[in-house]
């Protein structure tokens, strides 16, 4: 069965700044290292969620170190922002895990559609 709350915890809950100088930040992210490779191939829709937030350049995770880098355009978008954007996304997702776990397998591009649209409803608060 398709465990998003399990990577999505485990991805985005419990993450700690590291490194932070003006454009780019580094998260500690705890237990990505533990994240089955099976649930990997989700990255991109991590990275392409907090892309939403205008500012927001690149998303990268290293699961050797257990890190993301996230780099960003000072002008548009700081740190906190960021933060917050990463909380508002895993709420979303929380709150949509049964709609998830019901879709995901079977019509995965009607739940990205879904989450994706929320999100957009959701960035609107950050401009």
């Amino acid at each position: 069965m398709f465990n998003i709350k399990l990577y999505i915890v485990k991805h985005l809950k419990k993450i700690k700044i590291i490194h932070s100088i003006p454009g780019r930040i580094r998260l500690k992210l705890p237990n990505i290292g533990n994240v089955p490779e099976e649930f990997r191939k989700y990255d991109d829709f991590i990275i392409k969620a907090i892309k939403i937030l205008d500012g927001v350049n690149e998303v990268s995770f290293n699961y050797v170190i257990g890190t993301a880098l996230i780099t960003y355009d000072t002008h548009k978008v700081y740190e906190k922002k960021i933060l917050g954007w990463i909380e508002d996304i895993v709420d979303i997702s929380i709150k949509n895990l049964k709609f998830i776990e019901k879709y995901a397998e079977n019509n995965l591009d009607f739940v990205v559609e879904t989450l994706e649209q929320e999100l957009n409803d959701k960035v609107k608060k950050y401009k």
